[in-house]
């Protein structure tokens, strides 16, 4: 038997990911989050912060094989001292208990944000594309320290199989993230002659990455991605939503006035981040773990609409 332990377990990814892992023969799963989660039978819990230095003491009682590391501070209008205290210094000790547990295998939640967003971003993406993230939107350099730290622990536990998984961005029924709150607003506001590719990736495909990272032999870096990409014109239109374009210099400074107001989910410091095209190629993982997106990008955004229910199929995008 195999004991995985989640953290972040009552988070977005880490209950969905719980409860496939748990319908996975032979596994034993442990939770480990500040907030206990709902519904989640046959998941032993303890309710820990990551920076507790309990957590390796947790490890090593459960007897745990392979830890999946998703707990992250995701706001990324938030608390920027919290972030770092809790993504920086939370995988920092996250890391150290690992190593003091014996756990053999890891994996750890980076994202295509550790690339960082920038003009002259060639697209796709592969993994040996050197990470710039953007220090102004933390939720970027943090994934990249996490990245570092990651290599600085493997670098003296030479004997843990690790994967790093950088998902583009998840969208789905269940998701609770800066994406869907933008999505769910009556009127979609953009940037004027902004044609950025956006990749999505159904949050059913990425919990299915995640659990054949967890329990598959390969190790290394490895891009999660889908099928085709859309624009924010072209995703309006897939939901029927009305669509005002500003150019950046006027959409800016109201995008901050309405996040200050409440009114408005972002403001300019996101705006800047998703200004320019951070596009993957997710082939290498793909090859590796014979991972199979049920949903394309297109498929993935209806599916978050509510628009289609059914199995999904293969269909064309632009």
């Amino acid at each position: 038997m195999t004991t995985f332990c989640i953290t972040g377990v009552s988070g977005y990814v880490g209950r969905l990911l719980a409860i496939k892992l748990s319908q996975t023969p032979d596994a034993r799963v442990v939770g480990v989050d500040q907030t206990p989660p709902t519904d989640l039978a046959g998941v032993v819990f303890h309710q820990c912060d990551i920076r507790d230095p309990r957590l390796a003491d947790i490890l090593r009682d459960e007897g745990v094989d392979t830890l999946i590391h998703l707990a992250f501070y995701t706001a990324p209008e938030g608390d920027a001292r919290l972030a770092e205290s809790i993504n920086v210094g939370g995988t920092r000790n996250v890391l150290q208990a690992a190593g003091a547990a014996g756990v053999t295998r890891l994996v750890m939640a980076s994202s295509a944000a550790a690339y960082g967003s920038h003009q002259d971003n060639p697209a796709p993406m592969r993994e040996d594309q050197r990470l710039r993230p953007n220090h102004t939107f933390y939720y970027s350099w943090h994934k990249a320290e996490q990245e570092r730290l990651t290599e600085e622990f493997l670098h003296k536990h030479r004997d843990v199989k690790a994967v790093i998984l950088r998902p583009c961005v998840l969208i789905g029924p269940h998701i609770n993230n800066p994406t869907g709150a933008s999505l769910q607003q009556k009127i979609l506001i953009y940037i004027r002659d902004n044609v950025t590719p956006i990749q999505l990736i159904h949050e059913d495909d990425a919990v299915e990455a995640f659990r054949l990272a967890a329990t598959g032999d390969a190790e290394g870096v490895f891009n999660i991605a889908s099928e085709g990409t859309l624009t924010y014109p072209e995703i309006a239109r897939a939901l029927g939503k009305k669509i005002v374009l500003l150019p950046f210099w006027l959409l800016a400074p109201l995008a901050t006035l309405g996040k200050w107001l409440r009114l408005s989910p972002v403001s300019a410091r996101t705006l800047r981040f998703i200004r320019y095209p951070i596009v993957v190629d997710g082939s290498k993982f793909a090859d590796r773990f014979g991972f199979a997106p049920e949903y394309s990008a297109l498929q993935a955004l209806k599916a978050f609409a509510g628009l289609s229910t059914a199995l999904p199929q293969k269909e064309s995008q632009s």
